[in-house]
């Protein structure tokens, strides 16, 4: 049967991963600082572009905070607002975040890489299997369904920041550069977890039957496998091929239980499910 849970339990296996990715990548002897330079910024690529989760091609966190201050600006002049204004606000709140999160990844390239400036945002972006997750997102977002499945993929269900969180013990935390990454992961975690509620709770007030909840699930897979693949290509190929063509298999299914259990038990109350639903 169609419904919100399926759509999680569709996703959650290549979310688990991307926690497994961060995991195995701090305890490799091939992380280096060039390494760390590939996912840090490319992740500064994300956050500034959206990778096609939010509005239509080339949106940016500029291009956002541009639209909410022409969209204020005339009550500044005395103007009464012609609607609501709270499309607005949430428009700005996500903003800030994003730029927040851009803010502390550009500190922590610097802390890398002093003596050298980050390159041009557009640089940063420059894998493939990134790309490719933007067209596929910004395919999608053609269509009310696909749009739904788009905002639900927002984060990949914060996989890698709980993947560094777990990491801790792996982290050589005399280091000013993995305190800093572990704060960053702190941050975005204590943002990123409201966007994941908000966006589920907006999926679950759309009303949608069955077979379109079907339809969500399926492009939710979709685009998380392919996230999965970004994510693998952003930190050096942690998962060979053969374990991110077996992500969905039963033999993983333990792991997927255990991400969920111990980093989105919020939202498994949320949705009513516990570990048996799993």
């Amino acid at each position: 049967m169609g419904t919100i849970q399926q759509a999680l339990r569709m996703s959650a296996p290549y979310w688990a991963a991307e926690h497994e990715i961060a995991r195995r990548y701090f305890d490799s002897s091939t992380r280096s600082t060039t390494t760390d330079k590939v996912w840090v910024g490319h992740q500064m690529f994300k956050e500034w572009t959206g990778s096609g989760v939010y509005g239509p091609r080339h949106t940016t966190v500029a291009s956002m905070i541009a639209e909410v201050a022409a969209e204020v600006a005339p009550l500044g002049q005395g103007a009464v607002a012609p609607s609501p204004l709270k499309s607005t606000y949430t428009k700005l709140s996500f903003a800030s975040d994003e730029l927040r999160h851009y803010a502390q990844l550009h500190d922590l390239f610097l802390l890398i890489e002093s003596d050298t400036p980050p390159p041009a945002i557009a640089e940063l972006g420059k894998l493939k299997e990134g790309s490719a997750l933007t067209e596929l997102r910004l395919g999608h977002r053609e269509d009310k369904l696909g749009a739904i499945a788009v905002d639900l993929s927002e984060g990949g269900g914060l996989g890698l920041y709980f993947g560094i969180r777990s990491a801790k013990d792996l982290l050589d935390l005399s280091s000013e550069v993995d305190r800093e990454v572990l704060a960053v992961a702190d941050r975005t975690i204590e943002d990123e977890t409201r966007h994941l509620l908000g966006r589920f709770q907006a999926a679950r007030d759309a009303g949608l039957d069955e077979e379109q909840w079907d339809r969500v699930s399926e492009i939710l897979e979709e685009i998380s496998r392919q996230k999965l693949l970004e994510r693998n290509e952003q930190f050096g190929g942690m998962l060979t091929a053969g374990e991110v063509a077996a992500v969905s298999a039963s033999e993983n299914r333990p792991r997927t239980t255990s991400f969920l259990t111990d980093h989105l038990s919020f939202l498994l109350d949320y949705l009513g499910m516990s570990p048996v639903d799993l």
